[in-house]
């Protein structure tokens, strides 16, 4: 007869092994020719690509001057970008969900090992094995239910795959979340995420969690201004809250 301890045991052991395969795949974005693995290698190179053309690049419809994110060839030049490859092909999508929760403790450690511990330091993981109509889920709602787990850790998750809707800050015509194939980004959170907070398309309850942990995070680095107002507008969220219950 099998147990609930049995279940349990058996779901732990196949995120521990969905964690170890990614574990093994890591290698810097600046060392990929000395990946062994030509499959791999070749998603690298890919995924190479598509932060070199598209994401370290200006666009015309970006709605401000510089690369989609400033950010990404410092930290590959640095070499503190880690590219990972996660081949979740018939993966069910609860335990999908179960490995990438514990991927913020995954970060940590590979932040720890890392010279020079770069405060721009990022994890980008290529999502290999599915198949376009599972973007959606696997990809757009497995980010949405895992993002409070990993910005109470400190960090900020990003979500890509190349039929991504989700819009720009700065022009809503631009795409900034399509990418060559699937991929989640990983990096701590900083002071330029507030640009990505408390949004209007957001429901206030996740907006004050957000304002929560972006406080907590990075808060000791801003300046007492920006704190006062971000404390101003948590008090409003929780006055909203507590006017619908």
């Amino acid at each position: 007869m099998v147990t609930d301890i049995d279940v349990c045991e058996s779901l732990l052991s196949i995120v521990d092994s969905e964690i170890k395969k990614i574990e093994r795949s890591a290698c810097l974005s600046t060392d990929i020719e000395s990946v062994p693995d030509e499959f791999t290698r070749e998603v690298f190179e890919s995924g190479l690509d598509w932060l070199a053309g598209f994401i370290m690049r200006p666009h015309a419809e970006l709605g401000r001057r510089g690369a989609v994110c400033p950010f990404a060839r410092p930290v590959h030049d640095e070499g503190s970008l880690v590219f990972c490859a996660w081949d979740v092909k018939e993966l069910p999508f609860e335990i999908f969900l179960s490995v990438l929760n514990r991927l913020p403790a995954f970060y940590h450690r590979l932040f720890a090992c890392t010279h020079g511990k770069s405060r721009l330091f990022s994890v980008c993981i290529f999502v290999n094995g599915l198949k376009e109509e599972q973007y959606s889920k696997y990809i757009d709602e497995a980010h949405s239910v895992s993002k409070p787990v990993f910005m109470e850790a400190g960090l900020m998750i990003g979500e890509f795959h190349p039929l991504s809707v989700t819009k720009g800050v700065h022009s809503k015509s631009f795409r900034p979340m399509r990418s060559s194939r699937p991929a989640f980004v990983v990096r701590a959170i900083t002071p330029h995420d507030a640009i990505f907070i408390d949004r209007d398309d957001s429901p206030a309850e996740v907006r004050l969690r957000e304002l929560l942990n972006y406080k907590l995070w990075v808060g000791d680095a801003l300046p007492k201004d920006d704190v006062l107002r971000i404390e101003k507008r948590i008090a409003e969220l929780r006055l909203a809250i507590a006017g619908r219950s």
